[in-house]
């Protein structure tokens, strides 16, 4: 009888103790319940020689996007300012250009508009009268950098066109294959060959797989005057000389990789893999843009200027005319053309209190 009553005790003790458990999981919050199975998985999978979960899978606060870092204020007088003149232009642009060969940079950017803004909104300009004005500007910034490329006499300038027959072009123009001391001309492909008769079919009929040739007394590669179907063939240009510095100067290669991976076109590769690499050392990118407002004079039409001159940060300047720039920002990564109007638009400073800019629109330069 003795035994009995104990085992029945027992079997009631042991009944209560469930009960209680279940009582406990079902008021234990289950973001408490999932921590501990973590606790306790977590050394079992050490045990196993499994990693333990990183602490940003555990933590919400850990892959919550952190705000960009806000655009930094300039003093005044620290920063270069672009030129009122096509001379004082060349000028910082050899000089800027200078600096980011000796800090070991090979492949180069420069751009700027190679004629005054009044005639580049004219209609009538060509792509000739483009590139005839590049080829003035060319020959001066590459005489600039003699003193520095050119090591020895043997070497020279390589100033760089698509192809054999724009460089006959190019040649008559300057009037001579060797318009400068320590200068030559040379092309992508055909090098300094004479053209086929058909080479103007070259000129007309873009293609990424022509032959590249490496000009072996070239100091430096300047190109100029490349399509968007020419892109890959600089890329192989560097691959067979990569010890000699590359600079593009003045292709827009902000509009030329909008085209890349349409048909016919280079894929989006050539930028991933090569256009990315090139340093803008020298840039100067003006804007105009219109604000809408809600009050006279209803349509506000202002100016800025992206700006950049090696080793320096990358500049928003708003245009205030005759040649004066007023600093907006100082930025070490180039910002995007919505971030730089946006910080242009936030300096004008034209709304109220209460009163909001109804819409704005731009348009391209």
């Amino acid at each position: 009888v003795a035994c009995r009553a104990m085992f029945a005790l027992s079997l009631l003790m042991l009944v209560a103790s469930a009960s209680a458990v279940a009582t406990t999981a079902r008021t234990v919050a289950p973001a408490a319940v999932a921590a501990r199975i973590v606790r306790v998985a977590a050394p079992l999978r050490m045990q196993a020689g499994e990693a333990s979960p990183p602490l940003s899978s555990l933590d919400p606060e850990a892959n919550r996007p952190r705000p960009a870092a806000p655009p930094v204020e300039a003093p005044a007088g620290t920063e270069t300012l672009p030129p009122t003149s096509f001379l004082s232009l060349i000028e910082q642009a050899a000089a800027a250009t200078e600096k980011a060969l000796a800090d070991g940079s090979r492949l180069l950017e420069v751009e700027f508009p190679p004629v005054p803004l009044s005639k580049l909104e004219d209609s009538a300009i060509s792509a000739y009268d483009l590139l005839s004005a590049n080829l003035q500007l060319v020959l001066e910034y590459a005489q600039r950098l003699n003193r520095v490329l050119n090591a020895s006499p043997d070497q020279s300038i390589a100033i760089t066109l698509p192809d054999a027959a724009e460089r006959v072009r190019a040649t008559e123009y300057l009037g001579d294959a060797e318009p400068a001391p320590g200068v030559r001309l040379w092309a992508l492909s055909g090098g300094d060959a004479q053209p086929s008769p058909f080479g103007f079919l070259t000129s007309l009929v873009k293609s990424s797989d022509a032959a590249v040739e490496a000009a072996p007394w070239a100091s430096a590669y300047i190109v100029l005057g490349v399509s968007c179907a020419e892109l890959p063939s600089i890329r192989k240009l560097a691959e067979l000389d990569d010890s000699t510095p590359i600079i593009a100067f003045n292709l827009k290669l902000d509009t030329l990789r909008g085209d890349l991976g349409l048909p016919g076109f280079p894929s989006k590769e050539t930028h991933h893999a090569f256009l990315s690499r090139l340093k803008p050392v020298y840039y100067m990118r003006p804007r105009s843009y219109s604000l809408s407002l809600s009050r006279p004079p209803f349509l506000l039409s202002y100016q800025g200027v992206l700006f950049r001159c090696y080793p320096e940060g990358y500049q928003t300047l708003l245009d205030r005319g005759q040649g004066s720039y007023r600093r907006v920002c100082v930025q070490q990564r180039r910002p995007a053309l919505g971030a730089f109007k946006a910080e242009l638009t936030r300096a004008l400073k034209v709304a109220r209190r209460g009163e909001s800019l109804v819409a704005a629109s731009a348009w391209r330069h």
